[in-house]
């Protein structure tokens, strides 16, 4: 603002009319504010501020960008970023997120997918490209055209191009007609290159010299016609037949083995006249034929005969008569033979038990049995057959020179269902089982006025007729061990009772069972006892399986005499008879306080089964040796009852099991008895087992 200055008067009053006047000039303070305004918005001040906005969003981005980094091979692979990347050295640098990439290098398949960038740390990534595949071009010397096989399979070709072979090592074989594989290991580069392969293919042939006496012979191989000899004939190497053949002379076939690249020439091949050829036919046909004694067919037949000899031929069929013929044929002659046979008859005669059965022969009925029948020399299948009656199938051949005769003894279903059940046999552990059929009724216990009779020895009335197999002797120490491999029958006084051949000892009723059920599991049949952890809570008497004897079953056993039951093992009457089982005798005189004096066993303890006279019905040891477990629980009745029990098996609850038959410790009366009653749970040294089954 300009200021107009004052120009001083000095000394001088002014003149009123003549001095000029002095004015105020109007005066406007500056405007501070407004100034600061233009200031701030001016081009400079816009640019200064939009700079150090720039300088802080770049140094927000480096405070919480991160790098991400790809190593890729091939390393010189082009790598994009699908959002706002920048290139820093190795890698990009990005804020934290999901980035797409994509990274591609010549020759390689390119690549792509997605990647997180986390706040917490920068990120590193290997991604390996695949290759292209390469090209093969295959080029032979001779050209010829060619199969190409990588790795064994064949692959298609193009004038011995291959296309799209994947990278890497490749066992290259190339095949052609009449020249050796060629087989070259190579490494294929891929990367859409032509890998060039050269194969010098060596012949496959060798020429083979023919030769024939006489000349002019066809020489075929596989059928195809190579020339006539004299030939020279390429071969393909490997093992071939050549045909030689010349009108009216026999052809010859000759194994060569071809070696490429090796020339024969084979010996000349003589031709010999050729065979005639016989048809022959015979009535009836299918009559054997052979010619000079060898078998050659049934007719109609064709026969080629080596000409110019003279050759015997003889026919023949079941029920005919033979026939010989004599015959010669030129060379290549043909001539045809019919033969008539005539048919042989035998008689048979057919009877039959019991008689009047019906008769069929070759499934025709032909009569009823009793008659003759006149049939064919041939072998018949004859068949008698009677209602209630199983059949009778055999098979004759009847003879012109002498009657047969056929004895048809017919059984009923019952018998025959029998006849395959085996009267013996021998289970898993060796033991031997014998069949037992019976049909009896007879009364168990013994009366009050026999003599060392005990109180639980009550007369019931029992039936059996349930078959049964029971084990011919006790369960041995080798039987049982198979079953538990520890157990030892341990001795007594330093006398040995854990012999192999010695009966089992020292077993309760329960291990008896449970061996039964091992038993039964061995041979594919049913347990009878149930268990429940390893306990007995029960049987099924239903079982096929391996169990103890009922007590009616062993009573039946050891009394059974031909229809009469015996009181002791040996007979009805005392003294004991000599070698009838193993008692209290004087050897165990050491062993027990009371023995039989007068009686000898020749063992002081248990003896090894089967050593003394088997029963009337072939089981052994049932009286002496040991006692045995029953399969009955104990129950004492309380008189002889009218009622009749059939098969019976004891309850199924109780706490004691039956014990019967004396043992090895055994002198008194009251234990020789064949009645004698026992009963236990607990093993002892003098009781054992032996082992039955049901028939079903």
């Amino acid at each position: 603002m300009t200021v107009k200055e004052a120009v001083p008067v000095r000394d001088k009053k002014p003149a009123i009319d003549d001095s000029p006047l002095i004015e105020p000039i109007g005066f406007t303070p500056v405007q501070l504010n407004s100034t600061r305004a233009r200031l701030f918005f001016s081009k400079r001040a816009l640019i200064v501020a939009a700079c150090l906005l720039l300088s802080l969003l770049a140094l927000y981005y480096l405070i919480i960008a991160r790098s991400l980094i790809f190593d890729t091979q091939p390393t010189d692979a082009k790598i994009s970023i699908n959002g706002f990347a920048i290139p820093l050295g190795d890698g990009h640098l990005v804020l934290p997120g999901n980035y797409s990439y994509t990274i591609k290098a010549e020759g390689y398949l390119p690549k792509s997918g997605e990647v997180k960038v986390n706040r917490e740390g920068h990120s590193r990534h290997s991604v390996s490209l695949e290759k292209l595949p390469g090209h093969l071009q295959v080029e032979t010397d001779p050209p010829v055209p060619v199969k190409v096989l990588i790795n064994g399979s064949e692959v298609p070709n193009k004038n011995g191009l291959v296309e799209n072979v994947p990278a890497g090592s490749m066992r290259i074989t190339v095949l052609s007609d009449r020249y050796l594989p060629f087989t070259r290991e190579i490494n294929v580069e891929g990367l859409d290159n032509v890998h060039q392969l050269e194969a010098k293919l060596r012949p496959a042939w060798a020429n083979i010299r023919i030769t024939s006496n006489p000349p002019g012979a066809k020489v075929t191989l596989n059928g195809e016609v190579l020339g006539t000899t004299p030939i020279n004939a390429e071969l393909i190497q490997g093992d071939r037949v050549i045909s030689i053949s010349l009108a009216e002379h026999k052809t010859v076939d000759i194994p060569v083995a071809v070696t490429a690249g090796v020339d024969q020439t084979l010996a000349t091949v003589t031709l010999g006249p050729a065979d005639g050829l016989l048809r022959v036919v015979t009535t009836p046909e299918g009559a054997g034929v052979t010619v000079d004694g060898e078998f050659r067919g049934h007719t109609p037949l064709e026969l080629e005969l080596t000409s110019g000899e003279t050759h015997r031929l003889r026919f023949f069929k079941d029920g005919y008569a033979s026939v010989e013929h004599t015959i010669d044929l030129s060379a290549g002659m043909q001539r045809d033979l019919n033969i008539n046979l005539n048919a042989v008859y035998g008689k048979v005669r057919v009877s039959s038990v019991p008689p009047d059965a019906e008769v069929y022969i070759d499934g025709q009925f032909a009569g009823n049995t009793g008659q003759t029948f006149n049939l064919p020399a041939r072998t018949h299948r004859i068949e008698v057959r009677k209602r209630g009656y199983e059949s009778f199938d055999t098979r004759v051949i009847p003879s012109a020179r002498l009657e047969q005769t056929v004895r048809a003894v017919l059984l009923t279903r019952e018998q025959a269902r029998w006849q395959q059940v085996p009267p013996e046999f021998r289970h898993a552990a060796g033991g031997t089982m014998k069949l037992m059929r019976p049909n009896a009724v007879f009364t168990m216990g013994s009366s009050r006025r026999e003599q060392g009779r005990r109180a639980n020895e009550v007369m019931k009335q029992v039936s059996l007729n349930r078959p049964f197999y029971i084990g011919t002797t006790e369960v041995t120490n080798r039987e049982y061990r198979r079953f538990k491999p520890s157990h030892t029958s341990s001795h007594v006084n330093g006398v040995s009772l854990d012999n192999d051949n010695l009966p089992v000892v020292s077993v309760s009723w329960a291990d008896a069972a449970l061996f039964c059920n091992w038993l039964s599991q061995r041979d594919g049949l049913s347990p009878v006892y149930l268990t429940e952890r390893g306990r007995i809570v029960g049987f099924d008497s239903a079982a096929n399986g391996y169990r103890l004897p009922t007590e009616a079953e062993w009573a039946w056993l050891a009394r059974y005499d031909r229809g009469v039951m015996r009181k002791y093992p040996w007979g009805n009457d005392l003294p004991i008879a000599s070698n009838s089982g193993n008692y209290a005798d004087s050897y165990a005189a050491k062993l027990i306080p009371t023995v039989l004096r007068t009686y000898s066993d020749r063992y002081a303890a248990t003896a090894p089964v089967a050593s003394y006279n088997p029963n009337p019905l072939g089981i052994y040891d049932l009286g002496g040796n040991v006692s045995e477990w029953i399969h009955d629980l104990y129950t004492i009745g309380t008189g002889l009852s009218s009622r009749q029990e059939e098969n019976p098996v004891g309850p199924q609850d109780g706490d004691y099991h039956v014990i019967r038959g004396s043992s090895w410790r055994h002198a008194g009366l009251t234990e020789l008895r064949l009645s004698y009653r026992d009963y236990g749970e607990a093993s002892r040294n003098d009781i054992g087992f032996r082992v039955a089954r049901w028939v079903n």
